[in-house]
């Protein structure tokens, strides 16, 4: 049938490209197969009878003991032991010294400075007394109002009256007149000034003398006063006397001074230079009571 033949021919033509194996190929081949599996059973009989040895020596004496090892103790070490208590050496400690407290140096008393003393007030013990100018006089410390003849209105009538700036400093003043008329008299003013402003004032009242010899009284010329300069620092710390001459009247002016303490003079008597001098001198020892530079 050639529907058949047409179905057949392609696995007829496949089948006749297949080699087949010799006979004796075949034989050689199954040997083979025979004693590889002949070696594999041996083989695992071999294993099986020696895994049940092992397994059943274990059974019996159960797990192998492990092996003795010798081991080393790692040295101990000892206990630290506290070195014996030693005595601290011995230090003899000296207080420092004990300062005590700084106090203000009550009042009067020196600065620590070395300057004087500045008072603050004046002792009716420090002013002129009346024996210190002559007989018949008479003291008051009721002098009021400016003395108009004062040394410092003479330095104002010259046109100098801002000679000094020590006027700012003073501490305290006083006043007093020893009087035996209207005539006769000695004006004095006492002042104690802040630390080396006494020294200052007569420092710029010397400066100043020189412009001012001749003096107008209230820039009158029919009042016409001479100033001179006729003794210095005769007596106390410094001093000044000058002679005023006015319509042929003759009085004297000074300034005398201790420590920062000064007395201010107007000696109206009558009195010599001597005499005024004499005054001056008495005037400085009594302000040695209102200083202790003295």
């Amino acid at each position: 049938m050639p529907e058949l033949d047409e179905v057949l021919s392609p696995l007829i033509q496949s089948t006749s490209e297949v080699t087949f194996q010799m006979p004796s190929e075949i034989r050689r081949r199954g040997e083979r197969r025979r004693i590889l599996r002949r070696t594999a059973v041996t083989g695992l009989v071999l294993v099986s009878v020696i895994g049940i040895g092992v397994g059943s020596a274990w059974a019996l004496n159960g797990p192998a003991p492990t092996p003795d090892v010798a081991v080393t103790p790692s040295p101990s070490t000892p206990p630290a032991t506290s070195a014996p208590p030693t005595n601290p050496p011995t230090h003899t400690t000296t207080p420092p010294p004990t300062t005590p407290p700084a106090t203000s140096p009550p009042t009067g008393s020196p600065r620590s400075t070395g300057e004087p003393a500045t008072p603050r007030s004046i002792p009716t013990t420090a002013m002129l007394r009346p024996a210190d100018v002559g007989s018949g006089y008479t003291a008051s410390d009721a002098q009021e109002g400016d003395d108009h003849g004062s040394i410092s209105m003479m330095m104002s009538y010259c046109g100098q009256g801002d000679y000094t700036n020590a006027g700012e400093h003073r501490v305290v003043n006083r006043k007093r007149s020893v009087r035996r008329d209207d005539e006769h008299y000695v004006l004095e003013e006492v002042s104690a000034y802040q630390n080396t402003w006494a020294a200052r004032h007569m420092d710029d009242l010397r400066a100043v003398l020189p412009q001012c010899t001749t003096i107008d009284i209230m820039g009158d010329p029919n009042a016409r006063a001479t100033f001179t300069v006729v003794d210095s620092n005769f007596t106390g710390d410094e001093a000044i006397l000058l002679k005023e001459t006015r319509n042929g009247i003759v009085q004297y002016h000074a300034v005398v001074r201790q420590g920062n303490v000064e007395a201010r003079l107007r000696i109206h008597t009558g009195a010599t230079q001597s005499q005024a001098r004499a005054i001056v001198v008495a005037a400085a020892a009594r302000l040695c009571n209102a200083t202790p530079t003295c």
